[in-house]
């Protein structure tokens, strides 16, 4: 245990921040602490730091920036571009694991929970790693190099929790053989609730990813919706902007989970990208999309094939969402309980260390 050993857990929580995803995923669990009375700090940057500053009290939580690689994205050909940043993502796994040993030090860290920051872990106390790529989506002849680099880095931790149901598999090939011993399906998490109100739009359009990939689809969101019958209604992403309204296309940039919910399950036609946080999301609402993977992102793409084959799921690419060829909405995926579960493992991680 840390040297500040005490009753009451301290309990940080490291996000990746590429996109809001692992932000949004991890929030309910960062919730449960905080309900528990447990001392709480969360460390990120980027979008995921401001989107998590807007959803929680400074009162009741420690906000840290977390040092991690700034990935860019192209237009096109994003995996080739991703492929060259290797060396600096390495980098920063060890610059994470350095961070870490000072950060548990400096506040007396108890547990850690880490949503794929494989550098942020600690010999001394209880850690889990959070991650559905358990099997990374690679070209074949380097398949079994990845392979050895997840479960190199998934051994330093006490535990690997799989936010997916087994029986279902959402998630399809990323997790379906992994070789992990200490790995456990924790059930699915998302911070939409599927008792909230039923909104009044016809059209839902979700915004999600870095950029300049949010920006792309924002835009061509806008166009295909200002052709169809209203109201429509966009997801930016955007934290801590204004409301827009623009005849029959509204833009909410960052919507209260609540707020969202209501939306997405009100709504006739859903239009989003097939990460993996926006389809737990759908899975724990019950509702339908047309999933349009990020151009470049072989995960997204494995993602959206999966979801078509299982729950016939419509998909469509960027370009033609750009072009306005934009599928009928098709198929259904279970609607599944979230966060339960994996609260009870959040709980048994801390109480029984």
């Amino acid at each position: 245990m840390s040297s500040f050993d005490s009753s009451r857990p301290v309990v940080l929580f490291a996000l990746l921040d590429w996109g809001m995803g692992h932000a949004t995923r991890t929030a309910p669990l960062i919730q449960f602490a905080v309900d528990q009375g447990w001392a709480v700090h969360v460390a990120t940057k980027g979008t995921a730091l401001a989107f998590l500053r807007t959803q929680f009290s400074p009162e009741a939580i420690s906000f840290h920036t977390k040092p991690g690689p700034d990935i860019t994205y192209a237009k096109r050909g994003t995996w080739m571009k991703i492929a060259a940043q290797v060396p600096e993502f390495l980098n920063s796994i060890r610059k994470e694991t350095s961070w870490t040993a000072e950060f548990v030090a400096r506040h007396g860290i108890t547990h850690i929970v880490s949503d794929n920051c494989y550098g942020v872990h600690h010999p001394d106390i209880p850690c889990v790693l959070m991650s559905h790529q358990l099997q990374l989506p690679v070209p074949n002849a380097v398949a079994a190099l990845a392979n050895t680099f997840v479960n190199k880095h998934a051994a330093q931790f006490r535990s690997v929790w799989i936010p997916d149901d087994e029986s279902v598999g959402l998630s399809g090939a990323l997790t379906s053989h992994h070789q992990l011993p200490h790995a456990e399906y924790v059930g699915i998490l998302s911070r939409l609730s599927p008792h909230a109100a039923q909104g009044n739009w016809r059209t839902v359009g979700m915004v999600s990813g870095p950029e300049p990939h949010r920006k792309l689809m924002e835009l061509a969101l806008l166009r295909w919706m200002k052709g169809i019958p209203g109201p429509c209604l966009l997801i930016a992403g955007r934290p801590g902007d204004e409301v827009e309204v623009n005849d029959h296309v509204t833009v909410w940039p960052d919507p209260s989970a609540e707020d969202l919910a209501g939306a997405l399950r009100g709504a006739e036609t859903i239009v989003c990208r097939s990460g993996y946080s926006s389809l737990l999301d759908l899975a724990a609402l019950g509702q339908r999309a047309i999933l349009v993977p990020t151009p470049g992102q072989p995960e997204q793409l494995l993602l959206a094939r999966h979801w078509a084959q299982t729950f016939g799921m419509a998909t469509c690419t960027q370009h033609e969402l750009e072009s306005g060829l934009v599928p009928v909405v098709s198929g259904s995926p279970a609607q599944l309980e979230p966060n339960t579960k994996a609260q009870q493992a959040l709980l048994d991680l801390v109480l029984n260390a």
